[in-house]
């Protein structure tokens, strides 16, 4: 018996002209797909904070709450998503305001992915420029330094620990 060599596999062959190379192939999912394991990995997620109510334990569950007693800029957040779940946008609000305002956005950027990708469209974001993420890390250690420092009687509520159901 002789041994027959087997070809080594290679890269595989380049796309034909007119087609780009990352253009869906018959054997590639659909471009659905992707959105869909997100929202199915987020709904489950929120499903599960909805049932277990974080604001049941009483104890902070943020590490910088409990070890430093400050507020990080997502203190409250597991609280905000359940509010949000439950259709309780003040609530959500007094737990953590910057969050009850992101979610829903990328919720609805959600949607737009969704229905883009439902017609065989990409979805891209739009680059960001630089100077707006410092301007997202500015707001966010604003935001941070807000809610732990006293300030007046009408701004407690944008500290995590003030709980009003």
């Amino acid at each position: 018996m002789t041994d027959v060599a087997q070809p080594e596999p290679g890269p595989t062959a380049p796309a034909p002209a007119g087609r780009p190379v990352d253009a869906p192939t018959e054997r590639s999912a659909p471009l659905w797909h992707k959105p869909a394991k997100v929202g199915a990995a987020v709904a489950a997620g929120s499903i599960a904070i909805a049932l277990w109510n974080p604001t049941d334990g009483g104890a902070p569950l943020c590490w910088s709450k409990g070890f430093l007693g400050v507020d990080c800029p997502f203190c409250g957040g597991l609280r905000c998503v359940n509010s949000l779940v439950r259709g309780d946008w003040l609530a959500a609000a007094d737990h953590n305001v910057l969050l009850a305002v992101v979610l829903p956005v990328a919720a609805v950027l959600w949607v737009v992915w969704m229905v883009k990708a439902v017609r065989g469209e990409k979805f891209e974001l739009p680059k960001v420029p630089l100077v707006a993420w410092i301007g997202v890390v500015v707001v966010l250690v604003a935001f941070t330094v807000a809610r732990n420092v006293g300030g007046p009687t009408w701004a407690d509520w944008i500290n995590s620990g003030v709980y009003r159901s």
